[in-house]
C-alpha cells in the first residue's frame, strides 16, 4: 500500500497557533533558526489535521539574500535544527496541561533538507508535536504573523509569546530560573541578574513596544536577589485597528463579563488541567447561576458562580444533564428576563456568538494582511482576498442566525 503523501505548504497564514505548553517549553534558537522556525509555524492552517511538508525560500528567512555565506548559513541552520530538542510538558488524554507534569524531551523537525538549487528549505515538523500545533481547541495561544515579523532577537521572541498567553490578565509573574529555563540558559546569567536585565529583558521591551504587546515591568526580590520578574501590559493587548484582539479562551471571557475577577480565572484553570471538571461545566454554572440571579434567589452573581467552580457542587447536577435526554425547547422568556439558549452540541448559544466573534475578528485582521503583505503577489492576493472574504461572510451569516 503507497505511503500518504504529506501535502507541501508554501505560504504563510496571518494567524499563528501554538499550544501553551509550547509556548511555555524550554529551548533555545539563534535568530536565522527563530525565523525558520516561525515560518514553518505559519505554514499550519486551523483545519489541518497532519502536519505540513513546509517549503521555505531563503529569502524569506534571510534578510540579505545577497550576502556571500547565506547559503553556507541555512546549510549550517537546517543541521542545527535537525538535532534540536525541546523540553514538553506531556499533555493530558484530552490535550490539556495538567498539574506538575513529566517532562520529556521532543526533537524539534521529523525531516529536513537545503536543496541549494532552488534556494529552498523543505521540513515537516516531529510528528510527537502534533497535539501542540494542531486541532488546538483550547489551552493555545495566538499571534499575528505581522506583529512577530517585527520581533528580531530570539529571546524577545519567546517573551512576546509567554505575555501574549496571559493576554487577559494585564500581567505575569516569572520565576527568574524558570524564565531561564524557558530561553533555553543553562549556565548564563546565573548569578549576573544585571547582565541578564541588559541583554535580555531591556531589549524584548523596546523590541514589543513597536507591536501590539509593549510592557512594563517589576522585579520582585528575595531579600537582596531578584527572584521573579512581573510583566506588565494592557489587557487586550494594544491592538492596531485592522488587527483583532488576541483570543482568550470561552471560559475566562465568560466568567470575566460577569465580574469574576482575573486573578481568580487561574484557579478554574488548574481544576480544568487537574481534569476535576471540563470546560461544560462552567458554562453550566454560568446558566444555572444567572436563572437564580433572575429569580431572585442570588444576589452577587461573580461570587456564586466562583464558589460552585472551587466548590464543585453543581457538578451533580451538571453530570445528570449530560446523561438525560434532550429536553423540550424552553418558553420564551418572559419580558425583562434573558432565555438560557444552548445549541445541539450542549455549547450555550452565548459561548457560541463569543466563538464566531472571537473568529470573525481573526478573519478581517487576515484580510488586512493579505492586502498588505508582501507575501502575496498579483496572481496570489486575489485568490486569497476572496476566500478570506467568503471565510467573513459565511461567519457573519451564522452570527446573524443565532444572533449577534
Amino acid at each position: 500500500m503507497a505511503k500518504k503523501l504529506l501535502p507541501v505548504v508554501t505560504t504563510n497564514n496571518p494567524l499563528v497557533v501554538q499550544h501553551n505548553a509550547l509556548v511555555n517549553a524550554g529551548f533555545t534558537m539563534s535568530a536565522l533558526e527563530m525565523r525558520f522556525f516561525l515560518a514553518m509555524l505559519s505554514r499550519i492552517s486551523r483545519e489541518d489535521t497532519t502536519l505540513p511538508v513546509c517549503r521555505i525560500t531563503v529569502k524569506e528567512i534571510c534578510p540579505d539574500s545577497s550576502s556571500a555565506t547565506v547559503y553556507a548559513d541555512v546549510r549550517e541552520m537546517v543541521t542545527r535544527m535537525l538535532s534540536r530538542i525541546l523540553l514538553l510538558e506531556i499533555l493530558g488524554p484530552n490535550g490539556e496541561r495538567v498539574k506538575q507534569p513529566d517532562i520529556q524531551g521532543f526533537p524539534l523537525m521529523g525531516k529536513a533538507m537545503y536543496l541549494k538549487k532552488e534556494g529552498v528549505v523543505e521540513a515537516v515538523f516531529n510528528d510527537h508535536l502534533r497535539p501542540y500545533l494542531l486541532e488546538l481547541t483550547s489551552n493555545f495561544t495566538k499571534a499575528q504573523l505581522s506583529q512577530l515579523l517585527k520581533i528580531k532577537r530570539p529571546t524577545s521572541h519567546r517573551i512576546y509569546w509567554l505575555l501574549r498567553e496571559y493576554l487577559a490578565f494585564g500581567k505575569r509573574t516569572v520565576g527568574v530560573n524558570e524564565l531561564r529555563h524557558i530561553l533555553g540558559f543553562t549556565d548564563e546569567y546565573v548569578d549576573r541578574f544585571d547582565h541578564f536585565k541588559a541583554r535580555v529583558l531591556e531589549p524584548a521591551q523596546k523590541e514589543l513596544s513597536q507591536t501590539d504587546l509593549p510592557f512594563t515591568y517589576e522585579l520582585l526580590k528575595e531579600g537582596r536577589v531578584v527572584d521573579s520578574i512581573r510583566f506588565l501590559f494592557a489587557p487586550g493587548g494594544v491592538q492596531p485597528m485592522e488587527l483583532p484582539p488576541a483570543e482568550v479562551e470561552q471560559w475566562a471571557q465568560a466568567l470575566l463579563e460577569v465580574g469574576v475577577a482575573a486573578k481568580s480565572l487561574e484557579v478554574v484553570r488548574e481544576k480544568l488541567a487537574a481534569g476535576e471538571y471540563e470546560e461544560g461545566y462552567v458554562h453550566f454554572v454560568l446558566a444555572t447561576v444567572r436563572t437564580q440571579v433572575q429569580g431572585g434567589k442570588v444576589k452577587k452573581e461573580a461570587g456564586a458562580i466562583y464558589k460552585a467552580l472551587t466548590d464543585g457542587y453543581l457538578l451533580p447536577a451538571y453530570l445528570k444533564t449530560k446523561l438525560a435526554p434532550a429536553t423540550k425547547p424552553t418558553k420564551p422568556a418572559k419580558s425583562g428576563q434573558t432565555a438560557l439558549l444552548f445549541t445541539k452540541s450542549g455549547v450555550s448559544v452565548e459561548g457560541e456568538r463569543r466563538r464566531l466573534l472571537s473568529g470573525l475578528e481573526d478573519a478581517r485582521g487576515t484580510l488586512a494582511f493579505v492586502r498588505t503583505s508582501e507575501v502575496y503577489n498579483e496572481q496570489t492576493r486575489p485568490e486569497a482576498i476572496a476566500s478570506t472574504q467568503a471565510t467573513i461572510a459565511d461567519l457573519e451569516q451564522q452570527l446573524a442566525r443565532i444572533g449577534s
